[in-house]
């Protein structure tokens, strides 16, 4: 079943973005609004699905909303819907899990990459949809800046909260390597090159320590991202530590900045999310919120956090942690 949703522009106009660099949140804070009744959730389409800077931003949009394979469109835990019936509810979470175990027994990436999961809504329950796209690799100015009814939520982490979960993921091999050998959530490129700005050679770059390099990586995509859309009003930076602090008040400032109503299956979402003290996976959305939030101070050596301040203390993000100024 397509979704085909009535005006491609009211579509776009409707679309909850939310943005920040890998490791800083993202996908709790996009879980957050997938717990609203109304909301679609497609979960990093442009991985799948990469960008195009000569398409029209709505047509982007449109374009993501309606991508539905697997890796995009199916990813836990999942929520009932205002707009799904509870039998097709069922239903769906009966395919996903089916095609996920599938894949994981033929140990390929094929299935979650290529097979299509259908959304299964009644076409008069259509209008009902709020879709939020969480988004790791694209510029969302021109998106924000064509579509004023767009809202964008962009989160941002400390620098070493970021920088340690990215290292222990690094260590463990989380991610994809690079054409270079190395592993990390995102290239070093555009980080040497901001760090060549600062008088920094790429002979000195490569041999700073990892936690240096990793910081070099949060100043590169954080500062010229907000640099462009801060200052837009469809457009709300959060604050990770904030939102750990204060999960239901900080969600429901939210919920009111891109219009969605508060409802009981976000506030439960937000006490399971956040009281979890069992060991989370690497990419888990349930945990000990405070626990999260300290864990770099006692996992980060003194030397690996000195290193990260050497680096942020002049960045124009840092005063967000009086204590990276120092």
């Amino acid at each position: 079943l397509p979704l085909t949703l009535p005006a491609g522009l009211a579509l776009a106009e409707r679309t909850i973005l939310v943005l920040g660099s890998p490791r800083s949140g993202t996908t709790w804070l996009a879980k957050l609004l997938d717990s609203h009744p109304d909301v679609l959730y497609r979960h990093e389409p442009d991985e799948v699905l990469p960008p195009d800077p000569s398409v029209d931003p709505h047509v982007q949009l449109r374009a993501w909303v309606h991508e539905r394979r697997l890796r995009v469109s199916a990813t836990p835990p999942f929520f009932p819907k205002s707009w799904r019936p509870p039998p097709l509810a069922v239903l769906r979470i009966g395919m996903a899990q089916g095609l996920k175990a599938l894949s994981h027994l033929t140990r390929g990436r094929r299935i979650g990459a290529t097979v299509a999961l259908p959304d299964l809504i009644p076409i008069e329950r259509r209008p009902r949809l709020r879709p939020v796209l969480k988004l790791v690799d694209w510029d969302a100015d021109d998106a924000l800046r064509a579509i004023p009814g767009c809202r964008g939520l962009f989160i941002l982490r400390h620098p070493c909260g970021q920088v340690a979960s990215a290292m222990r993921g690094a260590e463990q091999r989380r991610f994809e390597p690079r054409p270079d050998g190395s592993f990390g959530p995102v290239g070093e490129h555009s980080a040497a090159a901001l760090a060549a700005s600062r008088g920094i050679d790429a002979a000195a770059f490569r041999a700073l320590p990892a936690a240096a390099r990793f910081a070099w990586v949060w100043r590169s995509f954080n500062e010229p991202a907000l640099a462009r859309i801060v200052s837009l009003p469809n457009i709300r930076l959060v604050l990770y530590e904030q939102l750990c602090a204060e999960p239901e008040a900080v969600t429901r400032e939210l919920f009111r900045f891109v219009g969605l109503d508060w409802q009981s299956q976000t506030e439960r979402f937000i006490a399971r999310s956040t009281q979890d003290d069992s060991d989370p996976g690497y990419y888990a959305v349930f945990r000990s919120t405070h626990a999260a939030v300290e864990r770099w101070r006692r996992t980060m050596t003194p030397a690996d956090q000195d290193a990260v301040r050497m680096v942020v203390r002049d960045s124009p993000l840092a005063h967000h942690w009086p204590g990276l100024c120092r």
